[in-house]
This record gives C-alpha cells, structure tokens and sequence, in this order.
C-alpha cells in the first residue's frame, strides 16, 4: 500500500510537533506539520497489531502448545506443562500489550470517525470490525475485561471496569449487524482508499468477514445461549459469508528483510526451536492425510514422529531432540500469511448449525467443502484431494451426531493452523479434538490444573495494583483468578 509505509514516519513525526513550548506555539508551529494523526494511519497501524500483536505468547507459547501442535524446547515449555511459573509476567505483558497498541489505536480512530468534522460511518464500521476481533481475543483468553470502558485512556478512563462476557459477546454481535447493515450499502470511496492492507478496501468482503465473525461468536456461545445464539446463526446465513480462500481474513507477507513485513513466525524461529506433537503428528499420519507433507518435517530416518505434550522434567531430559519431526519451513516463511478467519472454518461452523438442526442444509457437504477448502488454501494438489475425498471416512461424516460433531471439530483443529489461539479457544467449546487429562506424572507435568487443559489466563499483575477494585470485582462475578477457571461460554466440559 502506498501510505502504509509512512505510518512509523508519521507517527515520529507528530510525537515530535507536540513537544513545542506553549508559550511559543503560535510562532513555532509549522503550517505544513501535521498536528493531529490521520485515522487511516491509525487504521493500517491497528489492523498490522491486531494480526501479529504477540505472536509468541498467544499463539506459539499458549496456542500451539494448548492446542497439541507444538512442543517448545525453550522456557515457553513451562506452558505446555500447564505451569504458572511464568504466570503473572507474561499474562501482563500479553494484556497490556493488547490494550495499548491495536485497542488504543483502534479507539482512537472509533472516536475520530465518530462525530464533528471527520465523521466517517463507513470507517467507523470498518474500525468496529477491527476493535471487535481484539475484544474477542481478550475476553476468550480472560474472560471478564475491560470492554465498554477498555484502551479508552484518552478518554480519561484510567480506572476501566471490566464487563461480563455474557454482555460482551451479545454486545459485540449487535454491533456486527449493525456495521454490516452501514457496509452493505455504502459508498466505497468512504472507506480506507489504499490504506486497507487486508482487502484493498473492497466493501463486500468486509461484509462477508464481518458477518463470518458474527457466525464464529454466536456458535462459541451456543451452548449456554441457545436462544440468542440461534436467532444470530439464522440471521447470519441469510447474509454473505467467507466462502472462497480469496475472501480469507488473512494479512500477506513478503520475502522481505524487513521484519515488519515478513511473518512473525520467520522472526520468532530465528530464535525458538519447537517440535511437532505427536497427537496432531499422529492423526494426519493416522489418516492418510495429504497435509502431513505440508505440515511435518520427516526425522533423518525417514519417519513422521512427534513428541508427547507436556513431558515432565525427567521424562523430557531422556529424550534426544534431533529425533522428532519438526515443523516444515512454510509454518514459519517469511511469507507465511497471518490469519484471523478463512472459509474451511466458515464451512466447518455452517456443517455444526446444519448438524444439529439449527439452519437448513447438508451437513457432510458443507464438512466436505470445508476439507477441501483448506486443502486448496495450502495448495495440495486435485489428485491428493480427490483420494483423501474418496477413499478416507473420516472425509464423510458418520455415525452418532456426538461422532459427526467429533469429526467437524478435529478437522477444525486441522483447519486453523497457524491460528493456535483461536483452535485452543474451539476446542474448549466443542470438546474436541479430546485433549486427556494427563494422570502419569512421571512421564507428563500435571501442571496448575492437576493434568488438566487449561480454560483461561490469569490477570495481570499491574491490574492488581491499578486498578484493584474492577479487577476484584472480576473475581468475584467470574471465578477464581486460575488458568482452570472455565469461561463463560465453556460449558461442554
């Protein structure tokens, strides 16, 4: 994009002119300067965080490892152990980071577009769907957060509250519709012109994210807001949805050696080593699945061979590394793209909603479209496609609707690589894949949680100190301030 590159620039600049004396501004000011920052910078600066705003913890140290993906060989190992030795640190860096850089920024062009001069209701809209991703991000690693009142500091809300998920979730489908509704008939050269780094500004497929991201939170919550949830769900298939690989909600990356344009997983492997996990390694070889290649480096002797999650000290100082399968080199290129929502999941939710009778619609089928989608999105080949499509069950659904369900929610699991956080988030609401309590702890941590999946982050620390009492209040509506303590949309469990 061709303003995208001045943003770092811009925003130099600006920090820069606010700096002038008082008493000298009139006469010191610089008719060309900027004196506030332009909300497209803002806007392109927001959407870059929101994609790779700590990749490390969210989605490697947390994600990957909760997800049985990954397994790290650094002090990250301590989250596949289900530990809190890193506990309180690492969740305030993840929690203050997202509220200070893709929220603020993001707040800051909401108010902007909202009212007098620059008021703006088609980048108002695009801004919500942007601000909405980070608050489901928040409120699915934390639970209870600051929503109504959070990232608003300019505002003078130094002290935010924190709000309820249940109330956040229904809020933030509200507002999905409503941004919808403004985006279905505006005028394209109202948006972000040449400042959209995901969809170049094509209005149609923020519509079709927008109301996919309404489809994906009123199916996390369906299970313990069934009415709600399915008044959504229906609503949302009456409007367009992600259906292509070209629609993906996906920010592309260069062969660059700048760092702020490749991907973060390039950055984050020049430093970490991490193997592939034995229960993902073990079920794409289990199944003959085409994306075993893709994903799963071969050992020197030729075999596909992960390494159990969450290994206990002993166990793990027994084994010899070089002789697992470590992830192949695109799962971390340079041009890897970062991902927030593709079709294969669109499909995967729309064949649960037919399953259980909640829309019209034949179920295998849309599961079907959804394997085959994320095998196109990878570039297997047709003929692959077509012997896993034809000779495999488990590309067709069968049996009980509870194994049909299994079925959509693993290959689910399959589907989002690399979006780990958003996979471990899908597998605390449907169950699956079954990640087992781990019982043996000479071979596997039990962790904080007894052996356990974890449900939650801990607060940060800082909140404790800052802002006690919203913080508290938290705790009490909510639960315990434990990594065990399950959310309010997790329930299955």
């Amino acid at each position: 994009m061709k303003k995208i590159k001045y943003i770092i620039a811009a925003l130099t600049l600006f920090t820069g002119f606010t700096a002038c004396d008082e008493q000298m501004e009139e006469m010191n000011t610089n008719p060309y300067a900027l004196s506030e920052i332009p909300d497209e910078y803002l806007f392109t600066s927001a959407v870059h965080q929101t994609f790779d705003n700590q990749t490390h913890n969210f989605q490697f140290r947390f994600g990957s490892q909760y997800g049985h993906y990954y397994i790290s060989n650094s002090g990250y190992r301590s989250g596949d152990q289900y530990t809190d030795y890193h506990n309180h640190d690492t969740y305030r860096e993840m929690f203050e980071n997202l509220y200070i850089n893709p929220l603020r920024n993001i707040n800051e062009v909401l108010m902007f577009t909202a009212e007098g001069k620059y008021k703006n209701p088609v980048r108002h809209a695009m801004a919500e769907i942007v601000a909405i991703i980070n608050y489901a991000k928040a409120t699915d690693g934390w639970g209870d957060v600051p929503y109504t009142e959070g990232a608003k500091g300019s505002s003078q809300i130094l002290y935010p509250k924190y709000d309820a998920q249940e109330f956040i979730y229904h809020d933030m489908m509200d507002k999905l519709k409503a941004d919808i509704a403004v985006l279905k008939s505006a005028d394209a050269k109202d948006g972000y012109v040449e400042c959209d780094p995901v969809y170049n500004n094509d209005l149609t497929k923020w519509v079709r994210f927008a109301n996919s991201l309404r489809l994906r939170l009123a199916m996390r919550a369906r299970f313990v807001d069934a009415t709600n949830s399915e008044k959504v769900i229906k609503e949302c298939l009456n409007e367009p949805l992600i259906e292509t690989n070209s629609q993906n909600f996906e920010l592309k990356k260069q062969e660059s050696d700048n760092s702020e344009l490749y991907s973060p997983w390039y950055g984050l492997h020049t430093n970490e080593d991490w193997r592939m996990s034995e229960k993902f390694t073990n079920w794409l070889v289990e199944t003959q699945d085409p994306r075993l290649e893709i994903f799963v480096k071969p050992t020197a002797n030729g075999e596909y061979k992960g390494l159990t999650n969450g290994l206990s000290d002993l166990a793990y100082s027994q084994i010899v590394w070089s002789d697992y399968s470590a992830p192949m080199p695109i799962l971390y290129s340079k041009t890897l793209s970062s991902s927030i929502m593709c079709a294969s999941e669109v499909w995967f939710l729309r064949a649960e909603a037919a399953l259980f009778n909640i829309v019209p619609g034949d179920a295998n089928q849309l599961y079907r479209q959804g394997i085959v989608s994320n095998m196109q999105h990878w570039n297997i080949g047709s003929a692959s496609i077509a012997n896993f499509m034809e000779n495999q069950p488990e590309a067709s659904l069968n049996g009980t609707t509870e194994n049909k369900f299994r079925q959509i929610g693993t290959q689910m699991w399959i589907a989002l690589v690399p979006n780990f956080f958003e996979a471990w988030c899908n597998i605390r609401r449907t169950g699956y894949p079954v990640i087992p309590q781990r019982t043996n702890p000479e071979l596997q941590a039990l962790g904080s949680t007894n052996g356990v999946l974890p449900t939650r982050f801990k607060y940060a620390t800082t909140e404790y100190s800052i802002n006690a009492e919203n913080v508290n209040k938290a705790v009490e509506h909510q639960g315990a301030d434990l990594i065990d303590t399950p959310l309010w949309w997790d329930v299955r469990n």
